[in-house]
C-alpha cells in the first residue's frame, strides 16, 4: 500500500533496518556482476518468463501453506500484484540499496511484451491457487503504525474538543497487498551471511538458488506497515524451486 497521500514526510515515523551492514557479515562476500545494459533476446526472455513463473508459483505455495508460528506467516485478506514489483515498467522504481538486488544482473532487460506475458502468467498462478490480484490498498486517513497521535488542541473549549484520530480511516480487519520481484540468480552479494528470520546466518551458492523481493503491505486498526523481504529458493530434487530462506530487508511503519 502506497504512503496516504495526505500524510507529508514530516508526520512519517520510520522505522528501516538494512541487514546489508558490516555487522551482518562473518567472511567474504561474492562479487556481483555488473547490470546487463543490453536489451534481452527472445530467447533470454523467455528464460526469465519460465523462471519468474517457477519462483512465483514458488512464493504463492509458501505463503499459502505458511502457519502462524513465523515469516512467512498465512494471511488472510490478501492480494497479489501481478506485475514485477508491482510497478508499470515491471521494474523497481527505487533499489533496495543492498548489493546484488539489481535484477539486471541476470537477466539484461526484458521489452514490454515479454513483461506483459510475466504478469498474464502469475495471473493465472494466482488463479489456479484461489488467490485474488489487486493493485495497491488505498485509505484516505490512515496514518503509519507508528504515527504519533497529534497534541491536543490549545485555546478555549480545549476539554470538550476531540483530539484527532490519525487511524480513523484504517480498516478494521488486516487487509494484505503483496508485490513480487523479479528472480535474481544466486543470493546478492549484499546479503551473504545475513542474518535470516529466524535468527540464522544464510550463505547459499551454486546455479539452483534464487533469490526474489517480496513486499508486503499491510493496513489494519492500528495503521499501515510495509516491509521489504528477500526470499531465497533452492530446487529439491524433482527441480522446484523450494523456500529455503527469508531476510527481512527495510521495515517502514
Amino acid at each position: 500500500m502506497r504512503t496516504p497521500q495526505h500524510l507529508t514526510l514530516a508526520r512519517l515515523t520510520w522505522s528501516f533496518c538494512l541487514v546489508a551492514s558490516a555487522a551482518c557479515r562473518s567472511g567474504p562476500a561474492p562479487e556481483s556482476p555488473r547490470p546487463i545494459t543490453r536489451a534481452a533476446s527472445r530467447e533470454e526472455e523467455l528464460t526469465l518468463i519460465r523462471a519468474d513463473s517457477e519462483v512465483f508459483d514458488a512464493v504463492v505455495r509458501a505463503q499459502l501453506e505458511a502457519g502462524d508460528n513465523q515469516y512467512p506467516y498465512h494471511l488472510e485478506r490478501l492480494r497479489y500484484d501481478p506485475r514485477p514489483y508491482g510497478t508499470p515498467s515491471g521494474y523497481p522504481e527505487v533499489f533496495a540499496g543492498v548489493q546484488g538486488i539489481d535484477p539486471t544482473l541476470t537477466f539484461p532487460r526484458a521489452g514490454r511484451r515479454a513483461i506483459d506475458r510475466v504478469a498474464i502468467n502469475r495471473k493465472r498462478i494466482l488463479r489456479v491457487n484461489g488467490v485474488p490480484e489487486g493493485g495497491p490498498l488505498t485509505y484516505e486517513q490512515c496514518a503509519g503504525a507508528r504515527v504519533p497521535e497529534p497534541p491536543p488542541p490549545r485555546g478555549r473549549l480545549t476539554t470538550r474538543a476531540k483530539r484527532p484520530d490519525v487511524h480513523a480511516g484504517c480498516p478494521r480487519t488486516a487487509e494484505y497487498y503483496l508485490t513480487v520481484g523479479l528472480p535474481i540468480r544466486g543470493q546478492p552479494a549484499g546479503l551473504w551471511n545475513a542474518r535470516d528470520t529466524r535468527g540464522d546466518q544464510v550463505s547459499l551458492s551454486g546455479e539452483d538458488v534464487w533469490t526474489t523481493l517480496v513486499d508486503v503491505h499491510s493496513a489494519g486498526p492500528d495503521g499501515w506497515r510495509w516491509s521489504q523481504y528477500a526470499w531465497l529458493f533452492r530446487r529439491d530434487r524433482s527441480g522446484r524451486p523450494e523456500l529455503v530462506s527469508t531476510i527481512l530487508i527495510g521495515v517502514v511503519e
